[in-house]
């Protein structure tokens, strides 16, 4: 099969996009803040909110796509529209907190348990949003299924990507990827178009990672070899060439290395610059991504349409760029990124001077949706660089101070939101000011990492940049 998919790779990467499913909880809000426009007897629509605050007893919702929190709890104009985004932002508070405990007790205790708990603790707590009884109940129920997010994007994340093979994760940026996740929210909101019913659907559509990690996964071979579990190591390994139906040849495991914390990362110069780098590219994604995607509810047309068509474009976007960096051994790092990002300037700069001039037409959500596809190009680009630019000895570390910078921007994302109620281009020019900001950064600071040997990335301490051992030959298969 393609990329050396046997049957148990194929449900780990099924798995995977389960979890992902899940964790597209964190753009929710584009159906459960979803506010249609409103009619004063028999005036024009609107969403003018002087309209709303002064016609509350003859206010008519037109063309309801969607029936929403925002709208059941009155979450509009006025003091309480801030709601909405505290709604958000108490979720994206929980998936912080989640990166940080779960990912620490996973270390310890194994990946199994923790994803098992992380996932049953998240689909509950999706179930039991659509039971919620008042919106305070609701955002306490919104924390802690961020949390469980936050455990499962860190946990599992880490579970299948040291259940596949080197070869099988570009497969998985693919073909099993945020796009099809939205794609499947999208059409369970479009079935059952009420938050409710729609907030207990996902909850089950989300049971089959669930059941599989249970059911079919054994403990992590290299969580297992890491904690000198060596025994345990080869029952697991048996376990999935069982599953996988082919025979058990024993794998040689590297040398376990010494990990680099965060206080030692910043104290090597060449490391901290690189840092600082990477946590402004991260930064960046995060705020402008979670930003734009919350505020996609507010554009004209069909509601599910538009996010069909988002959710497409970003799947097909991922396929076409695994095959173009794949066929295309100029395209680098740099050029992925920096393009990306000089697009999303350019299309979110168009889109501030429509907003400005009240155009809500077709070219808006055209501009909209190409801006939107390389906002996910720049997300490509963080992981990549992330992965490449840092050595082995704190890959992980790196990596997860990138993620807890990008979750204080999905945090702070939601207030642009809120500022739209008094200037409604401000999510798109902060896009604009904060990505030009990252360009320049980008440009002067990011170093190549395309094809680099991931065994021999070693930043010289007294260096201010440091630069990667790139390796001229194609990069070699690394469980890296």
């Amino acid at each position: 099969m393609w990329f050396d998919i046997n049957r148990f790779h194929l449900l780990v990467l099924l798995t995977w996009q389960f979890s992902i499913f899940f964790a597209s909880q964190q753009i929710f809000p584009i159906f459960s803040n979803y506010v249609p426009q409103w009619t004063c007897g028999n005036g024009e629509p609107t969403s003018d909110c002087s309209v709303y605050e002064s016609c509350k007893s003859n206010l008519t919702f037109v063309n309801v796509a969607f029936k929403s929190a925002a709208m059941e709890y009155d979450w509009i104009c006025g003091k309480s529209a801030y709601l909405k985004s505290l709604f958000s932002q108490i979720q994206f508070a929980g998936v912080l907190c989640g990166t940080f405990s779960f990912g620490a007790v996973s270390d310890v205790v194994g990946r199994k348990p923790v994803a098992v708990f992380a996932l049953s603790l998240g689909i509950l707590m999706n179930f039991v949003t659509g039971l919620a009884p008042n919106y305070q109940v609701l955002l306490g129920i919104r924390f802690f299924l961020g949390l469980s997010v936050g455990g499962t994007l860190v946990v599992v994340c880490t579970f299948v990507m040291e259940m596949l093979l080197p070869q099988q994760r570009m497969a998985l940026r693919a073909f099993f990827n945020w796009g099809v996740a939205r794609l499947m929210m999208t059409l369970i909101a479009m079935a059952l178009p009420e938050w409710r019913m729609s907030s207990i659907a996902c909850a089950v559509a989300a049971l089959p990672a669930l059941i599989i990690i249970v059911f079919v996964f054994p403990e992590s071979p290299t969580w297992l070899h890491n904690k000198g579990r060596l025994d345990e190591m080869k029952k697991s390994e048996k376990h999935i060439a069982k599953m996988a139906g082919v025979p058990y040849v024993p794998i040689e495991h590297k040398r376990i290395e010494h990990s680099k914390t965060v206080m030692e990362m910043l104290q090597t110069k060449g490391l901290m610059s690189r840092l600082f780098v990477l946590w402004s590219m991260w930064f960046v994604a995060s705020i402008c991504g979670y930003a734009t995607d919350l505020n996609s509810n507010t554009i004209s047309g069909d509601l599910f349409v538009n996010q069909i068509l988002f959710s497409i474009l970003i799947a097909v976007s991922k396929m076409i760029l695994v095959v173009f960096d794949t066929h295309v051994p100029s395209f680098r790092r740099r050029t992925l990124h920096q393009g990306a990002q000089l697009v999303v300037c350019i299309c979110f700069l168009i889109l501030t001077f429509m907003t400005f001039n009240g155009y809500t037409g077709l070219a808006f959500l055209i501009v909209n949706l190409i801006g939107t596809v390389f906002i996910e190009y720049t997300w490509d680009a963080c992981y990549l660089c992330a992965v490449e630019s840092m050595e082995t000895a704190c890959r992980a570390s790196a990596t997860g101070t990138c993620s807890l910078v990008a979750r204080i921007g999905a945090i702070l994302a939601p207030m642009l939101n809120y500022a739209n109620l008094w200037w409604p281009p401000s999510v798109y020019l902060t896009v604009v000011l904060l990505g030009t900001i990252n360009l320049i950064i980008s440009y002067f600071f990011l170093v190549e990492t395309k094809n680099v040997n991931l065994d021999n990335v070693h930043i010289d301490p007294s260096s201010e940049e440091g630069t990667p051992m790139i390796d001229e030959k194609p990069a070699q298969k690394t469980s890296e």
